[in-house]
């Protein structure tokens, strides 16, 4: 399979680290983005984990998130497409850890695409993600409510943390 891995935050790094080595040990072809934002490209480079460098925190204002939204979103789908297109293959699954950007440019390219979070109180961009996601993974720690509160009410897949 070809996977498509964005990474858009530190902790993110380290949360899918070990499904980047598990999915590559496997035989997996597995890609990854990444935005430079708090130490996430330090991390990814420390930890060996190859990615490409794509976009920016455009700060905390909801005006400012929407332009970061829509400019990584974008560049996103034209980094998607060449890959594809130099691949001669598409990918068959892009994962994000409440990545809005990767699922936005995923359902562009009608790529399916996961999406996980460890935090119910986003509720603006739970409403965007798991809307376009197949599938939304969070922690049995999140009460099944918190998940009716973000859209995910059909697609959220309980795990054990």
């Amino acid at each position: 399979m070809r996977i498509w891995i964005d990474l858009t935050n530190s902790p993110h790094v380290l949360v899918m680290r070990p499904v980047i080595e598990r999915l590559g040990a496997e035989g997996h072809e597995v890609r990854v983005t990444a935005r430079d934002f708090a130490q996430t490209l330090e991390l990814c480079r420390r930890l060996g984990i190859e990615h490409t460098h794509i976009g920016h925190h455009r700060g905390e204002r909801l005006g400012a998130k929407a332009i970061g939204l829509g400019s990584r979103s974008s560049a996103l789908v034209r980094w998607a497409a060449r890959d594809m297109r130099s691949a001669g293959a598409r990918f068959d699954i892009a994962l994000g850890h409440g990545s809005n950007d990767v699922s936005v440019a995923a359902a562009l390219l009608r790529i399916p695409s996961s999406t996980m979070f460890d935090y119910e109180w986003a509720t603006v961009q739970h409403n965007i993600n798991c809307r376009l996601a197949s599938a939304v993974v969070v922690p049995d720690a999140i009460p099944p409510s918190a998940c009716a509160a973000t859209a995910c009410v059909t697609s959220c897949t309980r795990t054990r943390a």
